[in-house]
């Protein structure tokens, strides 16, 4: 930490992937920048399935250094076994690794100029004029960092917007908790299409999950349910499931756990002189707990949006509030109809799943919420009760 400068226009907090996408925006638009993490290397812990759906966009490339397989569709099972295929066309995703990703994205921030402190965590804010004061903690001795506006991509915690004074605190029932095992030696219908079980008894509030990953297999779950820990679903969906023959002779390599925030977005992610981004500003589906590609969108317009208020030398609340604007203008419908259907999925018992796979029927070309209300209630009339609101 001392061969630090101890100020900076823009200090960002976390090295996930929307604070290294932040980080990178503001370096290449030759802002200084600081981008700090609390892990000792970025990338660890990896907390999540890995999945994204684009990164081209983003002007980068698929790589074999942190891409472990390509993504054509996904593969549905009701609680009783029924069968839906989803696929897209010629879209496709991507399984990554995420120590490797994670850690590929903050280098493309040094690389444009962004400074990186590791193993450091903020422990404060202080107001100081236009300035904030950053306190950050590295080896046990505590430093003053100022800059004019901090980026705060902490995660789901976010004691960084806490700080500030924007509710970002999520309660114990808006956080998914997830647990997944990296395996090898497990059975897969289909090498580029992804397993998602659903039913109360498989992941409570939520759903389980094989991405094949290569040589390996990333297989969790998530769940809603304080009564029973994520790792007991786990090992019973592994032990005693529909999946239970597919992972027979499956071993695992490496353990994950983690939460993700599935109650939408933050009421306000912008103040005098802060942005909140990624999971800390709620940006991640409640329904998939997908997050990887929001957080990086996100963290882009945030970058760029710092940018241009220290280029004009005003980031105050009323220049910074653009960012709030173009993220919700391209995202926020999207997340507030993910939660309404998470909301209805979490009230329908096994046999209303069963039901709603059969309404389904047996192949869909491409994801669109809206067209599967459509035949969900045309087909099973019994469901209309859930779904009469998104009509």
């Amino acid at each position: 930490m001392r061969e630090l400068k101890d100020s900076y226009d823009v200090v960002v907090v976390g090295a996930g992937p929307g604070g290294s996408m932040a980080s990178y925006a503001t370096a290449k638009n030759g802002v200084k920048t600081l981008l700090i993490e609390k892990s000792q290397e970025i990338g660890e812990p990896v907390r999540c399935a890995e999945a994204i759906p684009s990164i081209e966009e983003f002007g980068i490339k698929p790589s074999p250094e942190f891409v472990r397989n390509i993504i054509k569709g996904g593969i549905l099972f009701s609680p009783s076994g029924k069968k839906v295929v989803v696929t897209q066309g010629k879209a496709q995703g991507f399984v990554v690794e995420r120590k490797i990703f994670d850690k590929y994205l903050a280098v493309r921030a040094g690389r444009a100029g962004a400074k990186i402190a590791v193993k450091s965590t903020v422990v404060g804010l202080e107001r100081d004029g236009d300035y904030w004061n950053v306190i950050v903690e590295f080896l046990g001795e505590e430093y003053v960092i100022k800059t004019k506006i901090v980026i705060a991509a902490d995660g789901v915690e976010s004691n960084v917007a806490e700080y500030a004074g924007l509710k970002a605190k999520k309660k114990p029932l808006d956080i998914c908790s997830c647990a997944e095992y990296e395996m090898t030696n497990v059975e897969l219908f289909d090498k580029n299409m992804m397993e998602f079980y659903f039913g109360n008894d498989v992941a409570k509030g939520g759903y389980a999950w094989i991405f094949p990953k290569g040589e390996t297999a990333n297989v969790g779950l998530g769940v809603r349910d304080k009564k029973k820990k994520a790792i007991d679903y786990l090992e019973e969906f592994i032990e005693n499931s529909l999946a239970s023959d597919k992972l027979k002779n499956a071993t695992p390599v490496e353990f994950k756990v983690g939460g993700a925030p599935v109650s939408g977005p933050i009421e306000k992610t912008y103040a005098d002189g802060i942005l909140v981004v990624g999971d800390a500003a709620g940006q991640i589906s409640p329904l998939t707990g997908g997050g990887i590609y929001l957080a990086m969108d996100c963290g882009l317009m945030a970058g760029e949006v710092a940018s241009k208020s220290i280029k004009s030398n005003n980031w105050s609340e009323d220049v910074l509030k653009e960012y709030e604007r173009l993220w919700k203008e391209k995202h926020y419908e999207y997340l507030l109809n993910h939660l309404k259907y998470r909301k209805i999925l979490e009230k329908l018992s096994d046999d209303e799943l069963d039901a709603l796979a059969e309404a389904l029927g047996d192949n869909l070309d491409g994801i669109d919420l809206k067209k599967f209300v459509k035949r969900i209630i045309t087909k099973k009339p019994s469901l209309l009760k859930y779904f009469k609101d998104l009509i």
